[in-house]
């Protein structure tokens, strides 16, 4: 039988660790005179966030990683860019990325936990122009790399068949952990754009992401009762032992004396 939803900190018997930082090898500078920034942030970490403007490599600390300890603790992410053209110029933001990750243990023997997680994203995309684009997204996958929740926007004005704003039907996904069994959980955040050619072109982007953890239910372990089916039997058993007591306690009598026939 499953416990209440657990709403306040993580059952000592469950671990949840959570990373995320900027990959700054293939993050570049922009191009062009763009414009971009980014930000990583943590709950629990210190310091609780790290941010850069125009060059990544100058995020320091680049990544942030802590336990989450209880419901409402949250990591995540935010990148903005933008940038327009000159007379026959190219600006570009070249690529900003993201990575986050996941790591739940269920050290327990006897309980199943199943954790929630709530992901919040913010995202938006625009170019004007003859030639511009811009895309920005989201993914995070399990270990099999089934995708639990993902946005993804992007637009085009020299291939406007391109265009796309997608989300996850649902902003949260669940995890199962069996007793002993641990989970690994990752993702990646994107983003990139340019405006080629006549002077008239722009873009923009923004994107902002945290993932939170919402609830934490358990289940077995001393959160157990008997089963319905198992009711009857557990009676029969308990008005046994009582009989039985009852009987040593006030023997039967004995049997009365034959009657004597008479002389």
């Amino acid at each position: 039988m499953s416990a209440p939803l657990h709403a306040g900190p993580v059952p000592s018997g469950l671990s949840i660790s959570a990373w995320v930082g900027l990959d700054t090898g293939n993050s570049k500078d922009p191009v062009g005179g763009a414009s971009q920034s980014g930000s990583i942030f943590h709950s629990n970490s210190s310091p609780g966030s790290s941010s850069f403007s125009g060059s990544p490599a100058s995020l320091s600390p680049s990544s942030l990683s802590a336990n989450l300890l209880q419901t409402g603790d949250s990591f995540g992410a935010s990148f903005s860019m933008s940038g327009s053209t000159g007379n026959f110029t190219t600006v570009q933001t070249d690529g900003l990325f993201a990575d986050f990750s996941l790591n739940l243990v269920n050290s327990s023997l006897s309980e199943t936990f199943t954790v929630l997680f709530r992901v919040d994203t913010r995202n938006a995309v625009n170019v004007d122009g003859r030639d511009a684009f811009a895309f920005s997204d989201l993914s995070i996958k399990d270990a099999d790399l089934n995708e639990l929740y993902y946005t993804d926007y992007q637009a085009d004005s020299l291939n406007p068949g391109n265009n796309r704003a997608e989300n996850s039907l649902d902003d949260s996904f669940s995890l199962i952990l069996a007793p002993g069994q641990s989970l690994a959980i990752s993702g990646l955040q994107r983003q990139r754009g340019g405006a080629f050619g006549d002077g008239s072109s722009s873009y923009s982007a923004s994107l902002f992401s945290t993932i939170l953890l919402e609830e934490v239910r358990s289940s077995g372990g001393n959160n157990q009762i008997p089963l319905p089916g198992s009711l009857p039997l557990a009676l029969i058993a308990l008005l046994g032992g009582a009989w039985a007591l009852q009987r040593r306690a006030h023997p039967a009598s004995p049997l009365a004396p034959p009657v004597q026939e008479r002389s």
